[in-house]
């Protein structure tokens, strides 16, 4: 009964089905569909039956699915969900769209619970379905993402798709094999409407799809070259976002057949694969980045080896045009692309060109501001990295393709432009001279953009990265000898500068940015020198601290003949050093200087502090303190030639700052007499004096305290001319006889004074040398009272007396005191304001030559300090004119007379002559040539009697030594003075020829 039930059935389906075709409604029936269902489990016969009954209902849904009735009419898309949207026709007609849903949810159940044999089954059926829907009702040509998009939005081909895949996973590999081969037959017999369908499902096994599309995709290339591969690189490029690794193992496996062919069809591997990537940006990404992992320099040659064999194909012979276009669409390694190019360019001409063709298509897209992935790869700090490395190659191909590319990404990241001169500047090209052409390239810009960003940002970038360095001082460990980042930096912009000075040097930069950029810089560039300037005299005070100290020490226990109580038997005080350590110190300090020689010689080539330098007040008096804290520090080098380099450096630097600016002139000669006499007065021979903790006097046994509980008495009248303290000895005696007074170092000072003082412009000018004059009296000069130009009567010395004592000992302890006087005394007048000093100088002599006049019988040396101030002096009143002649050759027999001759001369001469003419500026007169004269008028030069009658007579008594000078001073003075005049009696004889 149940079987004749089933053959009841069995025939209203067939019936059904086959007078159904004219009315969907019938076979769309739900109890229809599960009748067909049941067959297939009771009735396996029918198998074939029931399945062309499903695709029957798959196919009434798709031509619901593409007919215009079941379309939008808003949009025009399919209404795929029909019973939520859509018109009342669309939705009577929804249960004939859906039918197969019924289909797909029974099939899918009897995949996941049925037999094994099922699953092959349903997805052969599925695929074939699949295939001929697609192809019979595809309307026009898409691609496969939107193919994807319009098909899966069919409820019929989505539920197709889900069987094929859930039958998937539950096949054995022999089943999987034989659905592969059914899903690639489907796709050369539909090669335009199966992709999609191949795209999608491969996922399921996708290095076997990959590979068998590949295959493919060759054979078809050998049999026609100009054959299009539109479909296997669309269902490659499909497959790539989800299975990248699997396409680059299929590369990978294809490209070691291509580079060592041993079938026929290996020889077209590589043309393939080049031709398949003008199809898609992501094919050729996924290539390249095989290529890059599996380049070595042997496959260059084997590459060379092989091209004849590739170029035979005619499609691959024309390529270069669009090989040249694939680097712009590389969104990574397209920078290593083109390096490796470029290393290879020097031995292949093919490489060269496309460098050229790459290089000026990439330029000309930046000048049209056209956007390309290229831009993102040269973005990337990996790439940054790799192109700041090839900057700095022995290559210039490499160089060159380095900085283009750069200066490609900087039109669009200037912060990429500012770290790249950063970086470049930061390096050394001592090894390589080439390498500073990288720089210089950059700096002149993308040719042919406006708004290209300027190098001011880079420069200050970089000294902003070095004046970190130069404060913190925190560097890592480098080997010894090597340039620091500072040195080399500083060593560049000085090239640069030198070559802005030089015309047609560097053709690509222009010299006003570069000029405009280093003095915009400048504030930097002061600051990092005012690091390193400090530095340099921190160490060389403490230096010449601890020398006078161990000096000073000596010299105390040598004149107290106490060591054992004031060191007990050590090196008190002194400060012990690990060797390590101190030569780490002098490396430094080396190094600081080398650093300072080269900020200075940057500084005389963009001649900072000129007059068309703009400065602000604050920057204009730190860099004259600090141009001569340099000289100072200049002094301290090693040898002759260093010293005198050092020099000439600070001269230019000195001399346009005190030119351009009349307080930068008053800040320099401060600060270079101040640190001759009270700071670095160690460089030019000054006797230390000794510290109250050298004497170890306690606090409260200090002199000025002591004063303070004493009012009248023995002590008030203590003062500073004390020999020592009692109960501790007597203070130790400067070592006059000893003095080195570098003359070398000397000379230098005093060079620097006159680039100060001195007036290109206005060549006799002499307001530098009076202010140095002024600057004289105003620090050795202890008391503000009594400065005047004015001697007064020697009397009044009395009052003084203190005070001139201890002018007189500071030219004692500093030597350079006299050369200074005398670079004033040959610029006249200007000597006449530093009259006090003069005062006091003869003021102490001539009581000091009083007080040898005690004991007549003590001879005088010739290198007696007294004598030699008194010659020097002497010297100094002549040569500024102060004094008349003969006076003026009075320093050249001076020592021929005894003490109280010499105090009597010094006297009635000199000091009553200085007091009735009073050295004042007034007294000197401009000559046509603009220099300064006294006393022009020959009758006005006469000096009277009493000022010379003096020196006449104790000449007389000597005239056995001082005749020649006398005849000199006197006799030719007079002879001159009557030729001169008129004589009478010749005046009488032409009256009379008349």
């Amino acid at each position: 009964m149940l079987r004749q039930n089933l053959l009841d059935q069995l025939k209203h389906f067939i019936e059904t089905v086959s007078n159904g075709h004219s009315c969907p409604q019938l076979l769309t029936s739900p109890n229809l569909i599960k009748l067909a269902l049941g067959f297939l489990e009771e009735l396996p016969a029918t198998r074939d039956i029931v399945f062309e009954y499903f695709a029957l209902l798959a196919e009434i849904s798709v031509q619901l699915y593409v007919s215009p009735e079941m379309a939008d009419p808003k949009t025009g898309m399919p209404v795929s969900q029909v019973k939520q949207a859509g018109n009342r026709q669309q939705q009577q007609r929804a249960p004939e769209y859906e039918a197969f849903n019924l289909v797909k949810t029974a099939l899918q159940s009897l995949v996941w619970k049925g037999p094994p044999a099922w699953s092959p089954l349903i997805a052969n059926w599925s695929l074939e379905l699949v295939a001929k829907l697609s192809d019979k009702y595809t309307q026009r040509r898409m691609t496969i993402t939107a193919s994807c998009n319009y098909w899966l939005e069919c409820s019929a081909m989505h539920g197709l798709m889900t069987l094929i895949n859930s039958c998937f996973r539950k096949l054995t590999q022999p089943e999987e094999e034989a659905c592969v081969e059914i899903m690639l037959n489907a796709f050369h017999r539909f090669p335009m409407t199966f992709d999609w369908i191949v795209a999608r499902l491969g996922g399921c096994f996708p290095y076997k799809i990959i590979m068998q599309i590949l295959q493919c995709g060759i054979k078809r290339f050998v049999d026609d070259y100009r054959c299009h591969l539109d479909s296997e690189a669309g269902i490659l490029d499909y497959m790539t976002s989800c299975h990248e690794q699997h396409l680059r193992a299929a590369f990978r496996e294809m490209l070691k057949e291509g580079f060592a062919p041993k079938k026929p069809l290996d020889v077209a591997v590589v043309p393939f694969l080049l031709i398949t990537t003008n199809y898609s940006d992501t094919i050729l990404q996924s290539l390249v980045n095989v290529l890059v992992e599996i380049y070595t320099e042997d496959m260059c040659e084997v590459i060379v080896q092989k091209s004849p064999l590739w170029l035979s194909n005619k499609m691959f012979a024309g390529m270069q045009p669009t090989l040249n276009n694939a680097v712009l669409r590389l969104n990574e390694h397209g920078a290593t692309l083109l390096l490796t190019a470029a290393k290879m360019a020097e031995k292949y001409i093919w490489c060269q060109d496309f460098l050229d063709n790459s290089m000026q298509e990439l330029e000309q897209w930046v000048l049209n501001q056209r956007n390309f992935p290229l831009l993102a790869d040269l973005a990337y700090e990996e790439t940054k990295y790799m192109l700041w490395k090839s900057c700095l190659s022995t290559n210039l191909f490499e160089q060159q393709t380095a900085v283009r590319l750069l200066l490609v990404v900087s039109s669009q990241h200037p912060n990429i432009y500012y770290q790249t001169i950063s970086q470049l500047l930061k390096k050394s090209y001592a090894q390589n001279p080439n390498g500073i052409g990288a720089l210089i390239r950059l700096l002149g810009g993308q040719s042919g953009m406006v708004n290209f960003p300027g190098f001011t940002p880079g420069f200050k970038m970089v000294l902003e990265d070095i004046t970190l360095d130069v404060q913190v001082n925190n560097r890592l460990p480098v080997p010894p000898g090597t340039p620091t980042e500072a040195f080399n930096t500083f060593s560049n912009l000085n090239i640069l500068a030198r070559m802005h000075k030089s015309k047609n040097v560097a053709p690509y930069i222009k010299a006003q940015h570069l000029n405009q950029a280093l003095n915009e810089c400048l504030p930097k560039i002061i600051q990092i020198f005012d690091c390193t300037v400090n530095k340099l005299v921190l160490k060389m005070d403490r230096d010449a601290a601890e020398r006078s100290a161990d000096k000073f020490r000596a010299q105390q226990s040598n004149n107290n003949n106490n060591n054992d109580e004031l060191c007990n038997g050590k090196d008190y005080g002194k400060r012990t050093k690990l060797e390590p350590d101190e030569n780490k110190a002098d490396e430094d300090d080396t190094t600081r200087m080398r650093l300072a020689h080269l900020i200075v010689d940057l500084l005389n080539n963009i001649d900072a502090g000129s007059r068309t330098t703009v400065l602000r007040t604050p920057l204009v008096l730190k860099l004259a303190t600090l141009s001569v804290k340099y000289f100072f520090v200049g002094l301290t080098e090693k040898t002759v030639i260093r010293r005198a380099a050092a020099s000439h450096r600070s001269y230019t630097l000195l001399q346009r700052q005190c030119s351009a600016r009349k307080i930068a002139r008053t800040i320099c000669l401060r600060e270079l007499v101040e640190g001759a006499l009270f700071y670095h007065g160690h460089l030019l021979g000054q006797l230390e004096e000794y510290e109250l903790d050298e004497l170890q006097i306690p606090e409260h046994e200090h002199l000025i305290l002591q004063n303070l509980h004493t009012s009248s008495g023995a002590n008030s009248n203590r003062s500073v001319l004390h020999s020592g303290i009692i109960g501790r000895g007597l203070r130790p005696v400067l070592p006059t006889n000893e003095r080195n007074c570098d003359a070398e170092k000397q000379a230098l000072y005093l060079k620097a004074l006159n680039a100060c003082c001195a007036d290109l412009e206005k060549p006799n000018n002499v307001e530098g040398y009076s202010l140095v004059s002024l600057l004289l009296v105003e620090l050795v000069s202890t008391d503000v009272m009594y400065n005047g130009l004015p001697f007064p009567d020697e009397e009044f010395t009395r009052v003084t007396m203190e005070r001139d004592m201890q002018i007189r000992r500071a030219f004692i302890t500093s030597p350079v005191l006299w050369a200074v006087l005398g670079l004033i005394a040959g610029h006249r007048p200007a000597l006449c304001y530093s009259s006090v000093l003069l005062r006091a100088l003869c003021a102490t002599c001539l009581h000091h030559w009083r007080g040898k006049n005690v004991n007549r019988f003590q001879p005088t040396a010739a290198n007696d300090e007294l004598m030699l101030c008194t010659k020097k002096m002497l010297q100094l009143l002549a040569m500024s004119q102060l004094i008349p002649p003969p006076l003026t050759n009075l320093h050249l027999i001076i020592d021929h007379f005894e003490s109280a001759e010499i105090a009597l001369l010094l006297r009635e001469c000199i000091w009553n002559y200085l007091k009735d003419h009073v050295p004042s500026p007034a007294l000197f007169h401009v000559d046509n040539n603009g220099l300064h004269w006294r006393n022009t008028n020959t009758q006005q030069a006469k000096v009277p009697p009493q000022y010379v009658d003096t020196l006449r007579h104790l000449m007389q008594r000597k005239l056995s030594t001082l005749g020649p000078h006398y005849h000199q001073m006197f006799i030719m003075g007079e002879l001159m003075e009557s030729s001169s005049e008129p004589d009478p009696t010749a005046r009488l004889q032409i009256v009379e020829l008349d």
